[in-house]
């Protein structure tokens, strides 16, 4: 495979390419959104986990995760439109 000048080549490429706008979006989250995603997500913990380690209900826990990731999608979805 010929590499292009400025071209990802793997799809790790492309992640790391993105990381600094993710890392932006998050920061826009509600502090109570990114909490929950880095309870979870980012610690590798279940919900389960995240609902003790928070000292909230499991159901809040899923439910604040829910809301966050579809938050997340819709900026996810936005930035790549104006692309």
């Amino acid at each position: 495979m010929t590499k292009v000048p400025g071209m990802s080549t793997t799809p790790a490429d492309a992640i790391a390419a993105q990381r600094p706008a993710i890392e932006l979006m998050l920061l826009d989250l509600s502090a109570a959104h990114r909490e929950i995603l880095l309870a979870t997500h980012f610690a590798h913990r279940t919900t389960t986990e995240a609902a003790e380690r928070l000292g909230l209900p499991p159901a809040e826990v899923k439910a604040r995760l829910y809301y966050a990731m579809r938050e997340l999608s819709y900026m996810l979805c936005a930035a790549s439109a104006r692309r």
